[in-house]
């Protein structure tokens, strides 16, 4: 560790904290070029102080036990109100729509909404949407491919990040483990970041989708800024400072 310079040190930091970061995320926090950024990555790698995935860089060290996404268990939590935020965010949906869904276990319940004879085009990477979305008989189900990572249920690798950039949608229904005032949308597994930064990126309305059991909880993956969504849906729970925030950042804020 005597080797690393402070920048490195703060790249190290950065990194644990948000656990998956881009190389531009990182060059703007430390206000250094990206090429800088780059020339350190390796270092850092050698030392096993990080790892480098598609799309960014990782901490090293794994999530601890208690932050782990658990499907089965999340799926019962809260419920009553993520049934709600499914059954409001299904309205937005037109006939002949190209939609993303990401993982998560609201998406699911969305994808449980859609009624079995309706047609769009559906692009996930979620073993969980694929199951059910893959009932829609009339429609068009685009998966990425990849290699399945179980905890998250996810298929990911880096040509399905490539694969998904070069789609266009015009709806986006994404799903977090957290929201924090300062954090942002966060998520639990590193393999969903770059998941859902590209569907971000490749979509016209982005919707995300979240209890207000979310607020206040910082997840492992920072993946987006609020502002980034176009619409928030989540339930009558939302603390009023997150109301103000998702106004302020001009985010339409829809409470079921």
């Amino acid at each position: 560790m005597d080797t690393l310079n402070g920048r490195q040190l703060k790249e190290i930091e950065l990194i644990k904290d948000a656990h998956f970061l881009t190389v531009k995320q990182l060059a703007q926090t430390l206000n250094v070029s990206e090429m800088t950024i780059r020339r350190d990555i390796p270092l850092l790698v050698e030392k096993k102080l990080i790892s480098q995935v598609f799309g960014g860089v990782v901490s090293a060290e794994e999530p601890d036990d208690e932050k782990k996404y658990i499907v089965d268990e999340e799926i019962s939590r809260n419920k009553a109100a993520k049934l709600k935020i499914a059954k409001k965010a299904v309205t937005l949906i037109q006939p002949n729509d190209v939609i993303f869904f990401d993982s998560g276990t609201t998406i699911q319940l969305l994808t449980e909404e859609i009624p079995k004879d309706f047609f769009c085009t559906a692009i996930s990477s979620s073993f969980n949407a694929l199951c059910v979305l893959a009932k829609l008989v009339n429609s068009t189900i685009i998966t990425p491919g990849g290699v399945l990572s179980h905890k998250p249920g996810v298929f990911y690798d880096q040509e399905s990040i490539k694969a998904i950039r070069r789609y266009r949608a015009n709806l986006a229904f994404i799903g977090a483990t957290g929201y924090e005032l300062e954090m942002g949308p966060t998520c639990a597994y590193i393999e969903d970041a770059p998941l859902k930064q590209a569907m971000i990126e490749s979509s016209k309305t982005k919707v995300l989708l979240i209890d207000s059991s979310k607020f206040d909880i910082v997840s492992t993956c920072s993946f987006a800024k609020i502002s980034d969504f176009t619409t928030v849906i989540t339930d009558s729970g939302i603390p009023p400072e997150y109301a103000e925030q998702l106004r302020a950042n001009k985010v339409e804020l829809i409470i079921v």
